[in-house]
Protein backbone atom coordinates (compact mmCIF):
# COMPACT_ATOMS: atom_id res chain seq x y z
CA UNK A 1 0.00 0.00 0.00
CA UNK A 2 1.39 3.40 -1.02
CA UNK A 3 2.13 5.82 1.82
CA UNK A 4 1.08 9.16 0.35
CA UNK A 5 2.32 11.65 -0.68
CA UNK A 6 4.54 10.20 -3.37
CA UNK A 7 6.65 11.24 -6.33
CA UNK A 8 6.97 9.73 -9.77
CA UNK A 9 10.49 9.44 -11.17
CA UNK A 10 10.65 8.93 -14.92
CA UNK A 11 13.85 7.26 -16.05
CA UNK A 12 14.49 9.77 -18.85
CA UNK A 13 13.85 12.99 -16.90
CA UNK A 14 15.11 14.68 -13.71
CA UNK A 15 11.77 16.41 -13.23
CA UNK A 16 9.65 14.72 -10.56
CA UNK A 17 5.88 14.50 -10.43
CA UNK A 18 4.28 15.09 -7.03
CA UNK A 19 1.17 13.07 -6.16
CA UNK A 20 -0.54 14.15 -2.94
CA UNK A 21 -2.82 11.19 -2.26
CA UNK A 22 -4.80 8.25 -3.60
CA UNK A 23 -7.63 10.56 -4.60
CA UNK A 24 -5.32 12.61 -6.84
CA UNK A 25 -3.89 9.39 -8.34
CA UNK A 26 -7.38 8.10 -9.09
CA UNK A 27 -8.76 11.37 -10.47
CA UNK A 28 -5.82 12.46 -12.63
CA UNK A 29 -6.04 10.28 -15.74
CA UNK A 30 -2.62 11.46 -16.89
CA UNK A 31 -1.11 9.69 -13.88
CA UNK A 32 -2.70 6.26 -14.13
CA UNK A 33 -3.50 5.91 -17.82
CA UNK A 34 0.01 6.88 -18.92
CA UNK A 35 2.33 4.30 -20.49
CA UNK A 36 5.28 4.11 -18.12
CA UNK A 37 8.68 2.68 -18.98
CA UNK A 38 9.75 -0.34 -16.95
CA UNK A 39 12.40 1.78 -15.21
CA UNK A 40 9.95 4.56 -14.21
CA UNK A 41 8.84 4.34 -10.59
CA UNK A 42 6.72 5.82 -7.85
CA UNK A 43 8.45 6.50 -4.53
CA UNK A 44 6.26 6.91 -1.48
CA UNK A 45 6.85 8.96 1.67
CA UNK A 46 8.36 5.92 3.40
CA UNK A 47 10.92 5.53 0.62
CA UNK A 48 9.27 2.41 -0.81
CA UNK A 49 9.61 1.98 -4.57
CA UNK A 50 6.74 0.89 -6.81
CA UNK A 51 6.90 -0.14 -10.46
CA UNK A 52 4.32 1.44 -12.72
CA UNK A 53 3.96 -1.17 -15.44
CA UNK A 54 1.24 -3.35 -13.92
CA UNK A 55 -2.04 -2.59 -15.65
CA UNK A 56 -5.51 -3.53 -14.52
CA UNK A 57 -8.61 -2.41 -16.43
CA UNK A 58 -6.37 -0.19 -18.59
CA UNK A 59 -5.05 1.74 -15.59
CA UNK A 60 -1.64 1.61 -13.94
CA UNK A 61 -1.54 0.03 -10.49
CA UNK A 62 1.61 0.83 -8.48
CA UNK A 63 3.20 -2.43 -7.40
CA UNK A 64 5.84 -2.59 -4.66
CA UNK A 65 9.10 -4.06 -5.93
CA UNK A 66 10.56 -4.70 -2.47
CA UNK A 67 13.19 -1.96 -2.77
CA UNK A 68 13.39 1.39 -1.06
CA UNK A 69 15.36 4.63 -1.20
CA UNK A 70 17.02 6.41 1.69
CA UNK A 71 16.45 10.06 2.50
CA UNK A 72 19.87 10.89 1.03
CA UNK A 73 19.05 9.12 -2.25
CA UNK A 74 15.74 10.98 -2.46
CA UNK A 75 17.47 14.29 -1.73
CA UNK A 76 19.72 13.69 -4.76
CA UNK A 77 16.58 13.39 -6.91
CA UNK A 78 14.97 16.46 -5.32
CA UNK A 79 18.13 18.54 -5.82
CA UNK A 80 18.26 17.60 -9.52
CA UNK A 81 14.56 18.45 -9.83
CA UNK A 82 15.06 21.80 -8.10
CA UNK A 83 18.01 22.64 -10.35
CA UNK A 84 15.91 21.80 -13.42
CA UNK A 85 13.23 24.17 -12.13
CA UNK A 86 15.83 26.96 -11.86
CA UNK A 87 16.27 27.02 -8.09
CA UNK A 88 19.59 28.31 -6.83
CA UNK A 89 21.80 26.94 -4.05
CA UNK A 90 20.38 23.42 -4.45
CA UNK A 91 23.59 21.89 -3.11
CA UNK A 92 22.62 23.30 0.32
CA UNK A 93 19.15 21.77 0.19
CA UNK A 94 18.41 19.46 3.13
CA UNK A 95 15.33 18.12 4.90
CA UNK A 96 15.08 15.87 7.94
CA UNK A 97 12.41 13.58 6.43
CA UNK A 98 11.31 12.17 3.09
CA UNK A 99 7.92 13.80 3.53
CA UNK A 100 9.62 17.19 3.88
CA UNK A 101 11.64 16.51 0.73
CA UNK A 102 8.38 15.78 -1.11
CA UNK A 103 6.97 19.11 0.13
CA UNK A 104 9.81 20.82 -1.73
CA UNK A 105 8.78 19.00 -4.91
CA UNK A 106 5.18 20.05 -4.29
CA UNK A 107 6.12 23.69 -3.81
CA UNK A 108 8.21 23.68 -7.00
CA UNK A 109 5.29 22.16 -8.88
CA UNK A 110 3.08 25.10 -7.92
CA UNK A 111 5.36 27.68 -9.56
Amino acid sequence: MVNWPAIIKRSDDVELIYVSDQSEWDSDVELHYFEYDESDCLIDSSGNIYVLTKRSNDTVKPQANGNSMSLNEILVLVKAHAAQKGSCCVSKLYTPTIDDAFKIVESLSET
